[in-house]
């Protein structure tokens, strides 16, 4: 099981990380599109690949981009709102979807 624990705005692209190249500071920035797209691409591949996805959404606005579920839809995962979650509020979600996924 993979747990990503998102505020639902992508900000820095995979490539940026495995590029060295597109790390230049003249290199050009992603839209926030193409991060999305990038995201919801990796979320479909985990879907696939058969894993499972546990995504802890601690975005904490008055109106909600719902990002972060999205990314759980897509990866027909879990996912879990948790705002201002602490540690172990976190630690707790992530042990019972565990024992949810290993029961199933």
């Amino acid at each position: 099981m993979i747990v990503a624990i998102t505020d639902g705005r992508a900000n820095i692209s995979l490539k940026r990380s495995t590029d060295p190249d597109s790390s230049a500071t003249d290199a050009p920035k992603p839209s926030t599109q193409d991060l999305k797209d990038e995201i919801l691409e990796i979320a479909g591949k985990i879907y696939k690949a058969g894993m499972s996805l546990l995504v802890i959404d601690t975005e904490n606005k008055f109106v909600s981009t719902g990002f972060a579920k999205e990314i759980a839809r897509v990866a027909q995962g879990k996912y879990y709102y948790l705002p201002n979650a602490s540690d172990a509020v976190i630690s707790s979600a992530t042990k019972e979807a565990l024992a949810a996924f290993k029961s199933s």
